[in-house]
């Protein structure tokens, strides 16, 4: 009803002006639908409906197909499940009292219950372990820790377990790495020519890590990594690395007039990072329209725009005022310096140059001559030209190149040279004719006259302006002295200046020579002074101090409201918005941002306990990492489109105590991992399965498979090469050297590491809310044949070695211990005593084989579904 760019859509009771019935006639520019006519009952149907005067129900709103219809926020948009203030449930009743063993076991059981269903079996504490210790570190459980756990009989021993797991440095690096992904952690950019790169981007990795260690608070966390540098602080720089949340994100190519959309490219980036990432709604997708299905206006995108576009990137400095002073000292000193060498070089090219004026017209003959015989013979070698002769081929071939392009053809002492190069006909050598050498011998040599002329006015011209410069210094104090040399310049006649240019001074030159061949020309004192310069150079650059450390971080620009761009074009700008929070999730559309960007009041906003999606949001998102499914199976979509949660209650009764907690992250997990329904075995029940086929009800627990992180660094771990220190820089995941945690490989945006791709991990320009997880060949050739899995399994059999046993099937025994916490089963014994004692001529093994039989049966080993899958 509104219309659109071409006009009116329809006029009421006049099918036969109405461009809706014209496209769907055909009739017109506009043909829809594109992909075929509609049939002509479906036409006169809708002709009917235009004739009627579009009659259209008013209690269909929002329609049938959900779209909203444009305007302001209704009380029916705030009435929308995930826009509702959190409600802390009374505890449901269940019929089987004696199961929950947390808050939360009552919802899940009430749920089961009502749909008859019945939770499968309590898991092993083996299996229990394993699977809290992926969970919660990103490591599987050593032997001695399984042993422990396995014979400790105190009433408190699983509060015990997550505690130690809970108070792990490694805890925060394993779950630091999952909300990365939502952050779209990266250390450099894919989507410009000129990459701004991050090399101290392992700080932004680094703080996350320690404030999940310290159980920093969910919403200082959050607030943190919006507005940092505006938060009071004893130590404000430590801080500020929170804030690589936007700092590290992408940055677009802004080249050849792109720069007002590469930058608003940059705020989208961020609106999306934060609010599908803390908020769970898609505001992007009002960039160009108001959304068509949440109640998001283009208002509300680009007040947020706004923000960001009032907020600039910094690179601020970790050390004191005078350490950065003495850097940039140290730099100056070596751009002066570099500049003095510059300066030299340039002036000792182009007295080379000129030194070689006497010669031009033998060079201008030789290269005539040449093109000559190239008309008959396009591959003759300069060389054969210039022999007998002390010319130099590089220099005839500089003069070929300049007298086929346009550099000499537009100076007019070269008129007369073309005029006689280009008679007589394309395909004669005209080069043995004497009448045309005596031309051309002629031209050179007034071309040659000319140049040494003009050399020598330059000359003189510049002596001139020394003794002007030196009568000025003496009479005048050395400040103005220096304000006149820096007010004149050399003066010369256009010609003059113009002739140097094409022939001396231009880089493309004949006489400008590049830097790696005026050598053999420089004199014995140019030469040392050269190299003094250049050594100078050198003493600068050891002597200045290394680059200091410095944070990635944003800092306030100058506060400004964006315009609308109309259909998200940024040369199309509408009304001016004002900052301020998301319309649906504010009390008063009064509430505008007044405080600089607006930043801080931004993240007051969103960590604000009436603000109903980001407790509900984060709450929902550890949920899905403990059962791989969230509550909400869209987890950074919460709007009309998202998936609904299977246990609202559930959902907001943890995200009530998580706030009451202090929003404390480790008392969330304890609750979770502590629950009757986080240790339900993975076990099936053939009733339940027909019922709900999918476990979206928790009747058990699901099995999943390992994501790259875990399993690299579980395989390292069995092997006993892993290497657990904690933070610092990244590394190359290439290196085979690298036996650090994968958490620390360098990510990069513009070419991702091929074993993470390979092993899907997600694309570090977007926010990402899940792993997907393929299944494709490479990825089991990368197991059966890469160097990191036959390194680790000769690491893991020189580790059993080194053991001491040597009875193979305590040799076995060991490695099922170390790799899946158990010991094998009988036919599993068997079949790996039988491997290992079989002759490998037996089964016909290759001879080039390189790993050892014990070595193969380990690779054999780490390639396992259970060691790949956590039950």
């Amino acid at each position: 009803m509104a219309g659109g760019e071409s006009g009116s859509v329809v006029v009421e009771g006049k099918p036969d002006e109405s461009l809706l019935i014209e496209a769907i006639d055909y009739t017109g520019s506009i043909q829809m639908p594109p992909d075929g006519k509609l049939s002509d009952r479906e036409i006169e149907v809708l002709k009917k409906w235009v004739a009627l005067g579009v009659p259209w129900p008013v209690e269909a709103s929002p329609s049938a197909s959900g779209m909203r219809n444009p305007g302001s926020i209704t009380e029916q948009d705030r009435q929308f499940w995930s826009f509702r203030p959190i409600q802390e449930p009374e505890l449901p009743t269940v019929r089987k009292a004696d199961w929950p063993r947390q808050p939360l076991d009552r919802f899940v059981l009430n749920r089961l219950e009502a749909e008859g269903l019945e939770p499968t079996t309590e898991v092993d504490r083996r299996t229990y372990i394993r699977r809290l210790s992926l969970d919660l570190i990103g490591l599987p459980p050593t032997e001695s820790e399984i042993t422990s756990f396995l014979n400790d009989e105190s009433i408190d021993s699983y509060e015990q377990l997550v505690d130690r797991l809970l108070n792990s440095p490694q805890y925060g690096e394993r779950w630091s790495r999952h909300w990365l992904d939502i952050s779209r952690y990266g250390e450099d950019q894919a989507h410009t020519f000129q990459a701004r790169r991050y090399p101290s981007g392992f700080r932004y990795r680094d703080w996350v890590i320690d404030a999940f260690n310290r159980d920093l608070p969910i919403d200082q966390f959050l607030m943190q990594q919006i507005a940092a540098d505006l938060l009071p602080s004893e130590d404000r720089k430590q801080h500020l690395s929170a804030l690589g949340y936007f700092a590290l994100g992408p940055v677009y190519y802004a080249d050849a007039g792109c720069a007002p959309k590469a930058k608003a490219d940059e705020y989208d980036d961020r609106i999306d990072t934060l609010t599908r990432g803390i908020l769970g709604l898609t505001v992007s997708c009002a960039r160009c329209h108001d959304h068509k299905f949440d109640p998001i206006s283009m208002q509300d995108y680009y007040a947020l725009a706004g923000v960001f576009s009032s907020t600039d990137y910094v690179e601020e400095p970790l050390v004191p005022p005078e350490v950065v002073k003495a850097y940039n000292d140290g730099q100056s000193a070596i751009k002066q310096a570099e500049q003095r060498l510059k300066e030299g070089e340039t002036e000792a090219s182009r007295q080379v140059g000129e030194s070689l004026a006497p010669k031009v017209a033998d060079y201008l003959l030789v290269a005539w001559k040449v093109q000559n015989q190239r008309r008959i013979d396009p591959n003759y070698p300069t060389k054969r030209a210039i022999e007998g002769t002390d010319l130099q081929e590089f220099l005839v071939d500089r003069w070929l190149q300049g007298l086929s392009g346009d550099l000499l053809r537009g100076n007019s002492v070269f008129k007369e040279w073309f005029e006689i190069a280009a008679s007589g006909q394309a395909r004669t050598d005209l080069s043995s004719d004497p009448a045309y050498e005596e031309s051309i011998r002629r031209v050179a040599d007034e071309v040659q006259r000319n140049l040494e002329n003009a050399i020598q006015v330059r000359r003189d011209a510049e002596q001139a302006l020394k003794r002007q410069l030196a009568a000025d210094a003496e009479s005048s104090s050395p400040e103005e002295a220096k304000k006149n040399e820096k007010g004149k310049k050399l003066s010369l006649p256009d010609n003059v200046s113009k002739l140097l240019n094409v022939l001396v001074d231009n880089a493309n030159a004949p006489l400008a020579l590049p830097k790696d061949r005026i050598e053999p020309f420089l004199s014995d004192d140019t030469k040392q002074s050269l190299a003094a310069l250049r050594k100078a150079v050198e003493e600068q650059k050891k002597a200045a101090p290394a680059k200091y450390d410095v944070v990635h971080t944003l800092t306030e620009g100058k506060p400004s409201n964006q315009k609308i761009h109309l259909r998200g074009n940024v040369s199309e700008l509408g009304e001016e918005v004002p900052r301020r929070f998301l319309e649906v999730l504010s009390t008063s559309n009064d509430a505008l941002f007044e405080q600089g960007s607006g930043r801080l009041e931004l993240a007051k906003a969103i960590t604000s306990r009436q603000n109903p999606l980001t407790a509900r949001v984060f709450v929902n998102r550890v949920w899905q990492h403990h059962f791989g499914r969230g509550i909400v199976s869209t987890p950074s979509n919460f709007g009309l489109l998202g998936v609904p949660p299977t246990h609202p209650e559930l959902l907001d009764s943890l995200s009530s105590r998580f706030m009451n907690s202090g929003w404390s992250l480790k008392q969330l997990h304890r609750e979770i991992v502590l629950s009757a329904t986080y240790r339900l075995a993975s076990t099936s029940i053939p009733t339940n399965v027909e019922q709900d086929p999918d476990n979206r009800l928790l009747w058990r627990m699901n099995r999943r498979r390992l994501d790259i992180e875990s399993w690299r660094d579980s395989v390292l771990l069995v092997a006993g090469q892993l290497n657990m220190s904690v933070g610092g820089p990244s590394g190359n995941l290439a290196d085979k050297n690298n036996r650090r945690r994968t958490l620390y490989a360098a990510i990069s945006r513009h070419e991702l590491n091929p074993v993470l791709r390979l092993f899907d991990f997600p694309d570090p320009n977007l926010t990402s809310e899940r792993r997907s997880f393929t299944t494709v060949p490479m990825q089991q050739l990368f197991v059966l044949n890469s160097d990191f899995m036959v390194d680790q399994s000769r690491a893991m059999a020189a580790r059993l070695e080194k053991s001491g046993l040597t009875d193979v099937e305590s040799q076995v025994e060991q490695l099922y211990r170390w790799s899946f916490g158990r010991v094998p089963a009988v036919n599993e014994l068997k079949l790996g005593v039988d491997f290992l004692n079989r002759d490998p001529s037996e089964d016909g093994t290759p001879t080039e084989v390189k790993l050892s039989r014990l070595e193969q049966y380990c690779q054999a080993l780490l390639s396992t579904n259970e060691f790949f899958f956590v039950d």
